[in-house]
């Protein structure tokens, strides 16, 4: 299993991808049952539609092994998404290390509602963050194309 290296040289943060990089997202969404079917030509217009991103990538391989992204008005609300690790680095303190990364980031740190939406199994996750799911009065809701 690979571990996380704090000198620098394992893993680099990247503000912006590759082509390599885009493919390999595309690749990693595939495994996921909420980003299953993305195409490059959307996740393209991701990436280009603004809001910073993240994305861990390991210096040697110059392989991405985790990703997330942010859409903010940066004041009131910052939504948090497609927050991903690859498979084979989950359980390494990775998503950790990307979720502090996020959450610290200067284009959120001070917005009032930071927020985001997983699965039931993930919410202990989050609520290390401060996260919570309850929200008095709130509903998800949602309208499909």
């Amino acid at each position: 299993m690979n571990s996380i290296s704090h000198d620098g040289n394992r893993i680099e943060l990247r503000r912006s991808l590759t082509d390599s990089h885009i493919d390999q997202l595309v690749a990693l969404f595939q495994g996921e049952w909420w980003t299953k079917g993305r195409i490059r030509s959307d996740v393209e217009k991701i990436l280009q539609s603004g809001g910073p991103i993240f994305a861990f990538i390991e210096p040697g391989g110059d392989e991405l092994v985790a990703f997330a992204r942010i859409l903010t008005d940066g004041v009131y609300k910052a939504m948090i998404f497609d927050i991903i690790v690859k498979s084979t680095w989950r359980n390494t303190g990775l998503g950790g290390l990307l979720m502090e990364t996020v959450m610290n980031d200067s284009s959120i740190v001070n917005v009032t509602h930071r927020e985001l939406y997983c699965l039931e199994e993930m919410v202990p996750f989050y609520e290390k963050w401060g996260f919570t799911s309850s929200l008095s009065g709130l509903h998800f809701m949602r309208k499909t194309s």
